[in-house]
């Protein structure tokens, strides 16, 4: 009976279902992350001029070990630095989200916002970038309990402090007691300042123009972006938070079992899965028939019987009676005349001299009777058996 599918069908069919299954399991691991990294905002994944994307990708080449963080990103941080670039802070939800991201990394540093772009749609490019309001930058700082801090925005300045020296087009200064500056105006408004506070470090740079997309086109920028962050994260990841701009993602046990270096187990797990329904696999079709109780043929009557006398110490009986049956069998070939047994055995003995024979009757029947285990009476029935074709066959036979 033939299947309802040819062999090259069914090949078809199984190739469909195995890359829909692979699909729909990439598009669950990483479909979030397909469609999140286009964007012309103020991020990471960003390549507009406001973007951040230049700072991942400058860190990347100069070796320094940099996760663009979507959850638990303080967790990631705690033996590096923690960078909040940009944070959008427009309600109470975000600016508590932002204080608890803040509160709970050792090292963190916070670049204050200062542009907005609009783009079209689909776009990876802004048509324009405009100056946020000064509220919304205020908001920031009171999230960071830098109730006094002021910002101000300068002419274009070269701001230099020790090796640090960068270089900014109208720069965006803040002045607060709060914090122990860094690199400041000579008029004293700053540009880096440091706050700590319970272990913990808080650096704000308060113009991102030194290290967005644009401002990392300035030699020095890059320069003093790199000194600063190589160090602040002594050592340790450099940890660029993107769940305050909405690329926030939900812990996932697919995720995490689906990630190095839980992949590892999840494949073998995967594996030894696949052994198990490969060696429990029946084949398609009627159920086979049992095999019959009594199998035809002699090998099953020989076996049957062997078992039989073996369990029945029967054996000896067995080789005596088959030494009989062998005499008679060689006395019937040799058409030997009727004579008393004692006679037989000595006409026997004169024909096995004539024809060239080694087995001597008298010893064969002597090791008939001293047969006294399994072994040795499969070794003298063999002795039996060469006995017989050297009397019928002659010395030469071996048979």
């Amino acid at each position: 009976m033939t299947g309802p599918w040819s062999r090259t069908a069914l090949i078809a069919v199984i190739g469909v279902v195995a890359v829909s299954l692979a699909v729909a399991v990439v598009l669950t691991v990483r479909g979030d992350d397909l469609g999140g990294r286009r964007s012309a905002g103020v991020d990471g994944y960003s390549v507009s001029a406001i973007g951040h994307r230049g700072l991942v990708q400058l860190l990347e080449k100069l070796d320094v070990p940099v996760v663009v963080s979507r959850s638990d990103s303080a967790e990631r941080a705690r033996h590096g630095l923690l960078i909040v670039a940009e944070p959008a802070v427009g309600d109470g939800a975000s600016r508590a989200r932002l204080a608890a991201l803040v509160g709970a990394a050792p090292r963190v540093l916070v670049v204050l916002p200062k542009w907005y772009g609009s783009v079209e749609r689909g776009k990876r490019w802004i048509e324009d970038a405009h100056l946020l309001p000064p509220a919304d930058v205020a908001a920031v700082l009171e999230t960071l309990d830098l109730d006094d801090a002021e910002v101000r925005r300068a002419p274009s300045a070269e701001l230099v402090a020790g090796r640090l020296r960068a270089v900014v087009r109208e720069p965006q200064l803040v002045a607060s007691r709060a914090l122990t500056a860094i690199v400041a105006a000579p008029w004293g408004d700053q540009l880096l300042g440091r706050r700590d506070r319970d272990d913990r470090e808080l650096y704000l740079l308060s113009d991102p123009d030194v290290l967005n997309n644009v401002g990392l086109r300035q030699p020095e920028n890059a320069r003093f972006v790199f000194q600063l962050i190589d160090g602040l994260r002594d050592g340790g990841p450099v940890v660029v938070d993107e769940t305050l701009h909405g690329y926030a993602r939900t812990p996932s046990l697919v995720h995490a079992l689906l990630g190095f270096p839980l992949v590892l187990a999840t494949v073998q797990v995967l594996v030894c899965a696949l052994l198990v329904v490969w060696a429990a696999m029946v084949r398609f079709g009627p159920r086979r028939a049992a095999p019959p109780v009594i199998a035809p043929g002699k090998d099953f009557l020989i076996r049957n019987t062997a078992a039989l006398l073996h369990h029945g110490g029967h054996h000896g009986h067995a080789l005596r009676r088959y030494l009989v049956l062998s005499v008679a069998a060689v006395r019937h070939a040799l058409h030997a005349p009727a004579l008393p047994p004692d006679a037989m055995t000595a006409w026997l003995e004169r024909v096995r001299a004539l024809r060239g024979g080694q087995i001597a009757l008298v010893e064969l029947e002597r090791h008939v009777e001293a047969a006294d285990s399994p072994a040795r009476v499969v070794e003298v029935a063999d002795a039996v058996y060469r006995w017989r074709m050297e009397m019928t066959h002659g010395a030469d036979e071996r048979s």
